[in-house]
Order: C-alpha cells, then structure tokens, then sequence
C-alpha cells in the first residue's frame, strides 16, 4: 500500500462531501466542475484542479492520487 497524505486540514471525508454524487468514472475536469457547483471551497477545487489528467473510478482513487501529490 502506497502511503499518502492529505494536506493538512484536508481529510478524505471533507473531500468526498462536494464529490459523493458525482457520476464515475470521472475526469479531472468533471470532477472540478462537479465540486463547484456543490460548493466545494478554494482548497479542494485547487487540489482536484492539480489531478493528472485521466478518468477517476471513485473518489477513494481521487483522493489517494491528492495524498501522493502534495
């Protein structure tokens, strides 16, 4: 298992509250835009805007993938 970490005042559960509706697979785009509209603040929609681009399964893999980039 890959170790990750959120940064800080980040959490997974925090995360997944603008993305818990959000139709899957997703891409990057798809995902920034969902969280707007559900009213995600700057740090997750700047966090999901540093994604690589590619299609997400679930929004266990989006935020494993935020973990290893910051």
């Amino acid at each position: 298992m890959i170790e990750t970490a959120l940064p800080a005042g980040m959490t997974a559960s925090r995360i997944h509250e603008y993305l818990r509706d959000a139709p899957y697979p997703a891409t990057r785009e798809d995902l920034v835009d969902y969280a707007r509209e559900a009213g995600a603040p700057d740090d997750i929609l700047l966090a999901l805007e540093r994604l690589p681009e590619r299609r997400y399964a679930s929004p266990d893999l989006v935020t494993e993938t935020i973990g290893m980039l910051m």
